[in-house]
Parts: structure tokens; sequence; C-alpha cells
């Protein structure tokens, strides 16, 4: 979309620019920023690494994290209905939602090829540790993809865990709920920095995927080790909840945006 729109002398509006992250998104988000018009980062020090890239600062709207906009506005209460509809999809063991449970989300780290299966592996063994029950959904289709997938397949046929449910996919505010009601969150997503320090949800963060990227106090980093893991896990649950941190905004993001463009 940014090369079409610079060829064709579009003008081109960017979120969330200036970040930086462990993963080949770092560089494709800086490429963009070089092909776009109007940036709208959501924190100062983001906008400061745009000044440095050279785009003029007049041009650059620090508003806040859009996905921040699409939790702020809904109800995140776990709902019968909710759990009606995810207690009849996925695979794995049945999950009371109403009483703690934990979120795994991890991604391959593209910089990082090969080394997905050992990666999860480790996350793997911590959660089955713990043995408490936990909600796991599919990582993203980056390269490394399918050797986390396989891993995880072998891990169920394996063990056949009787406290882990699977999940492909959710819906954006599907998530938002798992992630609300969750006791930790644990993996590479950058929700659990976003979305999760709005929230106050304990997080554990693996591995190299959001090296540098801003965060609040609900993260606990971690390397690929299966006993680190599980202890900053027995952490975070002991810990529970954090205050709301809006270091990526406060809701407004996207009215913020829709007024800029319309001036």
């Amino acid at each position: 979309t940014a090369v079409a729109a610079s060829y064709m002398n579009i003008p081109l509006a960017h979120t969330q620019g200036g970040e930086v992250t462990g993963s080949i998104d770092e560089s494709v988000r800086h490429a963009i920023t070089k092909l776009a018009h109007i940036h709208f980062p959501t924190t100062e020090l983001s906008k400061k690494r745009l000044v440095q890239m050279g785009e003029n600062p007049n041009d650059i709207h620090t508003v806040g994290c859009p996905s921040i906009d699409s939790i702020f506005a809904h109800d995140l209460k776990m709902d019968s209905q909710f759990i009606k509809t995810y207690s009849r999809k996925g695979v794995g063991s049945n999950i009371d939602f109403y009483k703690p449970y934990l979120l795994v989300l991890q991604h391959p780290v593209t910089t990082e090829f090969g080394d997905g299966n050992s990666q999860i592996n480790e996350t793997l063994n911590a959660i089955r540790e713990l043995k408490m029950q936990t909600i796991w959904l599919w990582p993203n289709i980056d390269a490394g993809s399918d050797d986390i997938s396989k891993a995880i397949r072998t891990f169920r046929e394996k063990h056949n865990p009787s406290f882990i449910h699977f999940y492909i996919n959710l819906k954006v505010e599907d998530y938002a709920i798992l992630l609300n009601n969750c006791a930790c969150i644990i993996g590479n997503s950058s929700s659990s920095i976003r979305e999760g320090s709005f929230l106050g949800i304990p997080a554990v963060n693996i591995g190299t995927r959001q090296n540098n990227r801003e965060r609040g106090k609900n993260i606990i980093d971690v390397d690929y080790d299966s006993s680190s893991i599980a202890k900053a896990i027995h952490f975070q649950l002991q810990h529970g909840k954090y205050e709301p941190d809006s270091l990526y905004g406060k809701g407004d993001a996207s009215l913020k945006i829709s007024n800029i463009l319309a001036s």
C-alpha cells in the first residue's frame, strides 16, 4: 500500500511509526515511515525517532495506539454468551472461564528462523509444570510458524494435557475479553505490552520479539528457558493486576486521527 500510494502521488498516513522491536516488522515499519506523509505515532519517544529519521515535526502527531480504542469502547466482562460460544470451539480440555486461567500467545521470531521448535518447547514445558488451566492461541503466519505449530501439536498428542484448551484465532473484541480476564498472559505478543499495560494484566514476555519496545510495569522479560518462564509466571500470579497504564493511549486515538485528517 505504501509503495503504491507513493507512485500514485496519494498522501499516506501511517500509524504506530517510530517503534522498535526485535523482528522484521521494525524494518518494514521504518520503510513505510519514509514513504508516508502524515505520521501518527503512539508515544513521544516514537515521535522523537521519526524526527531523527528526518521527518518534518509538523507532520507528526502523537495520538496513542488505535488498538486501545477497540478495547476501551467494549464491555470486557466475561459473560455467558462468550462462554457458550467458545466452549464449543477449539480443541482440548474444558475451561472454567470464571476461574483463574493463563493465556499463551507466542509467535515465531523471523530473525531467529529455525529456533522456533526449541523456543516454544521451553514455554510448553513451563506450562506443563504449572498445570494451571490455560488457553493457548495459535501463532501468526510469519516465517517459522510451521515449527511452532508442529511442536504444539506434538506436545498435545504426546501429553494430552487435561488443563489446556487450544484456539486457532478469535475476533479482536473476544480476544480482548480473554486478555482482560486472564490471570497472566505469556508469550511474545505486542498485545501484552499495549493492551495488557492499559488493562493492567500481569504479563511474561519471552525472548527477543519485543526487544526495545516501550513497556509498562506489568511486564516481566525472560529468556527461552522453562524454569525462568515458570518462575516469572508464579511471581505475576502472586502479584495480580497492575495499575492501568496509559503509555499507549487512553482510548481516543481514532478521534484524534480523524480530526487531524479532516483538518
